[in-house]
């Protein structure tokens, strides 16, 4: 059988096949021709190489080649369990075999037992310590564990040992290096490499587009992630990251249709195929339950399936114990609406714990955080395992996770169920898909219950609204002149300070049309890059709409902005994702907000805060009504300074008053 294995080698696989059926003919039919000839049938009938393989094993069920290709192939139908049986009894007949290890450890990874998969790549690599496969199948698992001290250290012996190392080897060893030594630019380096080495593999584009986003180079990921391969599992996930970083520029050109198609590929695709970046589809115009199957699938995705540590009992004690979980104590939106609410817990009923995941930083705020907490804990070069087995000792009954799928999160610390009730808030407004989280803190506004099929989540409804708000929060004591803002000292200004990646073309279309009707008004935009304000520019000019009349914030501190609201005289906000923050601000400035609430939590947060002041008639169901609504308040100028100052046309009008501050309980 020289010659067919030497066929086989050079991948002739006609010729192999036709010299094992000549060995068959003439009498030699024993299980190494049946093997030799499942190999050459395998690259096109299956099913075939697989009745052949039987056939060897009818000859010999000794054969360990035999049982070796067959379990191969069931691997590669992804019938794990069958291939789990035939490598096993392969080692039962050669134990300790590498690569029979470490087939049988992906195999093993197929039936999600991580952990039995990792034993047996270890056992690989005892019995042989250069096992390149074992070796780097160790490194994914346990970067894909999140253990990513200890996946660093084998992935840079594999880097010494393969001077030729894929992309996956460069993938895993840039996220090691961003989770673990937290150095952005030399991930960035190692998935640049993975990108050399593999232009259109998904994976190394989806991280390496990351990296670029993480320090504001949108342009560079939507071009990196329009190279990428239009399959694998993570293609959705490309798809709309590059949704995500065109919404960033505003660069609208096909943008419609891209969200289109992922939409649609979300609706068709199986449960654990429509992997998209969560996060990115709460900004898209997708639906609620289309959202769900996005985080469920991410969920499945990216986190373990075997925690390390088991579910706690909750213990009734005279205090209840609190702990929070966030990589945003720092000056950061969540931090500025939750501050209060941590310093006016009623510690005689209450105790809290911070677990800041974050980098350290020194400010005011930060130190006022820690002086709120009763324990703060810095967790940020801690691993996940040990942060969870942290809160577990500190006997924490309600743990609250502030990131969800946000950048900074650790979610595999509450997969871990360390408190035996795991709750998300304000951080993250959508579905985590993920068993471990039991609430989301939202309000009946927000999140009504006809909204509770597309959250795994049970809502725990507050009784008037989801978000709180800092009112000690320190204001400039001047605002300075419209002029010191770039506006003009005269005429209606329209603002909106929400992240330019919520603005879509749909409802700039409508700012644009309120900007022609009222003559001398301007609309006053967040802070953006150079390539952000051109785009936007050029989209007004292709409205009609003179490039001046859209004038961008500068960047300033939060005292500030908040005193540079005086200058505003509508805040008009972004559907589907709605001012959150930016809309908190802006009223407890006394700016009224006017919003468009869909279907999906993210698209009904300013709606929540309006009518928990008492303003519900600031709330329109679709942008037509927005329009119009809008319209209204601009052109009267009986009503435009009062506006500004609290009152409100008398179509809209409310008993509320527009300085009323959203406080911490609603």
């Amino acid at each position: 059988m020289r010659d067919a294995r030497a066929a086989l080698e050079r991948g002739d696989f006609h010729a192999a096949e036709a010299i094992c059926r000549d060995a068959l003919e003439r009498g030699q039919d024993d299980a190494v021709v049946w093997t030799l000839l499942a190999l050459a049938l395998r690259p096109r009938d299956a099913s075939a190489a697989a009745a052949a393989l039987g056939r060897a094993l009818e000859r010999n069920p000794r054969s360990v080649d035999a049982h070796f290709h067959l379990a191969n192939l069931h691997r590669e139908a992804r019938r794990f369990p069958e291939a789990v049986r035939e490598y096993e009894e392969a080692l039962r007949i050669a134990p300790g075999h590498a690569s029979l290890l470490n087939n049988l450890g992906l195999a093993l990874e197929g039936c999600a037992a991580e952990g039995r998969a990792e034993t047996r790549y270890r056992e690989a690599l005892r019995a042989d310590p250069v096992h390149r496969k074992a070796l780097g199948n160790l490194v994914h698992l346990l970067c894909r564990l999140r253990r990513h001290e200890e996946a660093l250290r084998h992935c840079e012996r594999y880097l010494q040992l393969f001077a030729d190392a894929d992309a996956t080897i460069w993938v895993d060893h840039g996220i090691c290096v961003l989770q673990h030594l937290h150095d952005n630019a030399r991930a960035e380096a190692s998935f640049r490499r993975a990108v050399s080495l593999a232009p259109r593999d998904a994976p190394s584009l989806v991280n390496f587009a990351s990296s670029l986003m993480t320090r504001g180079d949108f342009a560079g990921a939507a071009d990196a992630l329009a190279g990428a391969a239009d399959e694998g599992p993570l293609q959705i996930y490309a798809l709309s990251l590059l949704a995500l970083a065109r919404a960033h520029l505003c660069a609208w050109d096909g943008l419609d249709a891209l969200h289109a198609q992922i939409a649609e590929r979300i609706a068709r695709s199986a449960p654990n195929e429509c992997v998209a970046n969560p996060l990115a589809t709460l900004s898209m115009p997708i639906a609620p339950s289309a959202q769900r199957r996005v985080a469920e699938a991410w969920t499945r995705f990216s986190l373990p399936s075997e925690p390390s540590i088991r579910p706690v009992a909750l213990v009734h004690r005279p205090k209840l114990r609190i702990g929070y979980v966030s990589s945003d104590f720092r000056d950061h939106a969540i931090a500025y609406l939750l501050c209060e609410v941590w310093e006016r817990h009623d510690r005689t009923r209450i105790e809290t714990t911070a677990y800041s995941i974050g980098p350290r930083v020194v400010s005011p705020l930060r130190t006022r955080i820690e002086l709120a907490f009763d324990r703060f804990h810095d967790a940020f070069d801690e691993t996940a395992e040990g942060t969870a087995q942290r809160v577990r000792d500190d006997a924490i009954d309600v743990l609250i996770d502030l990131n969800g799928y946000t950048r900074g999160a650790r979610s595999e610390i509450f997969a871990m169920r360390p408190a035996p009730r795991q709750v998300s808030w304000l951080g993250y407004v959508g579905t985590q898909g993920a068993p471990w989280i039991d609430y989301v803190v939202t309000d009946r506004f927000a999140a009504p219950d006809a909204l509770q099929p597309a959250f795994s989540e049970r809502f725990l409804h507050l009784p008037d609204c989801y978000c709180p708000s800092d009112t000690r929060r320190v204001i400039a004591a001047t605002s300075g002149s419209r002029a010191d803002a770039g506006l003009p000292a005269n005429g209606f200004v329209f603002c909106c300070f929400n992240n330019p990646y919520k603005i879509l073309p749909a409802v700039f279309d409508v700012w644009m049309r309120l900007l022609a009707a009222v003559p001398g008004s301007m609309l006053w935009l967040s802070p953006g890059d150079d390539a952000t304000v051109a785009n936007l520019r050029r989209e007004a000019l292709a409205r009609g709409i003179p490039a001046h009349r859209l004038v961008f914030a500068a960047h300033v501190p939060l005292p500030e902005h908040l005193a540079r609201h005086a200058h505003a005289d509508l805040f008009v906000d972004t559907t589907p994702h709605s001012a959150g923050t930016t809309a908190n601000d802006a009223l407890l400035m006394g700016v009224p907000v006017l919003t468009c609430a869909g279907e999906t939590m993210a698209s009904r947060l300013a709606g929540s805060q309006l009518h928990a002041i008492g303003l519900p008639e600031l709330v329109t169901a679709n942008l037509a009504e927005y329009e119009s609504r809008a319209l209204a308040l601009a052109r009267d100028t009986q009503y435009r300074f009062p506006v500004r100052h609290g009152a409100i046309h008398p179509e809209f009008r409310s008993d509320a008053r527009f300085d009323r501050p959203v406080t911490a309980n609603g």
